[in-house]
């Protein structure tokens, strides 16, 4: 496995939101930890919006109509995607299931969603991802992605 080292980033609850983790070090002032696990890479990866495929129907949109593009910035993404090389994306298409009918096939969406969004994290350390999703209640998914022993969760789905 590839040792991993950048700012460490851990979901807070409280916020409903990843935080960047600061260690003290005297008199008010800190410093930014940093994440020798592959966790902040998976947050980062699960947490962002990827630009959805052309083929994607978008949560917005009527299925079979045609002439809906969503606009410019319909299709989300990253912006640091233009940084990337060519047909690299960052983040995850689990944001096309909030319109989802919250069946069996919006469950096995988000598990391919959630891996190829951290394929390139497993790709990277070197260690297989396993991905899994199971419902939380009506509409809401929680998915886990394990890499290494590092588990990250998620929730897709209607809030």
């Amino acid at each position: 496995m590839v040792q991993t080292a950048g700012m460490m980033m851990r979901f807070r609850a409280e916020l409903g939101a990843c935080d960047l983790m600061v260690a003290a070090s005297g008199n008010g002032r800190g410093r930014i930890m940093v994440d020798a696990t592959p966790e902040t890479m998976l947050l980062s990866q699960i947490g962002s919006d990827r630009r959805a495929d052309p083929s994607d129907t978008l949560p917005q949109e009527v299925a079979l109509l045609p002439a809906q593009s969503g606009g410019a910035f319909g299709r989300r993404g990253w912006p640091g995607d233009t940084l990337l090389p060519l047909a690299t994306r960052q983040g995850s298409r689990l944001w096309l299931l909030s319109r989802g009918k919250a069946d069996e096939d919006d469950r096995v969406a988000a598990i391919g969603y959630a891996a190829e969004a951290v394929g390139p994290v497993a790709d990277y350390t070197g260690v297989d991802a396993q991905v899994t999703a199971g419902w939380l209640r009506a509409g809401v998914l929680q998915i886990s992605v394990t890499v290494a022993s590092t588990t990250v969760r998620a929730r897709a789905g209607r809030a």
